[in-house]
């Protein structure tokens, strides 16, 4: 058995659920041709690992036989669900350290968002245990802020430090890794035959309604305002910042980094 994750690394997204959906990017297609390209072969099985609400998991629909998304928080997956309604996926309650799929099994496991909730070198092992041959390990997460304009940029960046540094004043709170690091991890865990570190964007126009959701989401506000009431004040000023500022459409670049390994 791995070991034991703090519980509050994914009992907390049940907050807003719905929200979380709605707000939240799917991952872009050069994404799924990196992966892809590295596999060399239409995939069997794929595995997405912390899936939430299934954004990242509806992407391979009509590439993979079998598609399995693995979220534990039962809010998130009831929304994956209910969402996604498509023939060969599959949600399933699990952890990243106990996947219940046999050994040899994915040509394919994804991780989108959420690595740095999950205990690294247990579910290193878990993942190579669960890896066919040749099969590739992705780990990937968009870069904060987001490319939309130095001001709304600051303004964010200034409103997510307040939300984080209450959402960290609780006790026991969620532990997260370095994203920075995880090349290193997976180099130290010596298992991989090959991997390295590539870097992608994507570009979205987004409704200014979108981003403002899309942006205070990523801010942990909703987080915060479970434990800390008045940071709600701070997050209706940045709302009405962009309200103030955004009119139209907006183009959004979303930078994508990525961690690829074959076993």
């Amino acid at each position: 058995m791995g070991k034991k994750v703090n519980e509050k690394n994914f009992r907390q997204w049940s907050v807003l659920p719905e929200v979380y959906d709605d707000s939240r990017p799917a991952p872009p297609e050069i994404i799924k041709k990196i992966i892809l390209s590295w596999l060399g072969k239409a995939p069997n099985a794929v595995v997405d690992e912390g899936c939430g609400t299934g954004l990242s998991t509806i992407i391979w629909k009509d590439v993979a036989a079998e598609i399995i998304g693995i979220e534990p928080n039962d809010d998130m997956r009831a929304i994956a669900d209910k969402n996604v309604k498509c023939g060969g996926i599959d949600f399933k309650k699990g952890i990243s350290n106990e996947i219940n799929l046999p050994s040899d099994y994915a040509d394919i496991i994804t991780v989108s968002q959420a690595f740095h909730f999950m205990d690294i070198d247990s579910t290193l092992f878990e993942f190579h245990r669960v890896l066919r041959e040749n099969g590739i390990l992705a780990i990937y997460d968009y870069t904060l802020p987001p490319i939309v304009g130095w001001e709304i940029e600051q303004a964010f960046l200034e409103l997510r430090a307040k939300c984080t540094k209450v959402w960290y004043s609780q006790e026991n709170p969620p532990v997260l890794n370095d994203k920075d690091t995880y090349y290193d991890r997976i180099k130290s865990f010596s298992k991989f035959r090959y991997s390295r570190k590539a870097e992608c964007h994507s570009v979205k126009i987004w409704a200014p309604q979108k981003m403002i959701e899309f942006l205070i989401n990523i801010s942990n506000a909703s987080f915060a305002m479970e434990i800390d009431a008045s940071i709600k004040s701070n997050v209706d000023e940045f709302r009405n910042f962009l309200k103030a500022r955004c009119t139209g459409d907006i183009e959004i670049i979303l930078p994508y980094k990525m961690v690829i390994a074959v076993k």
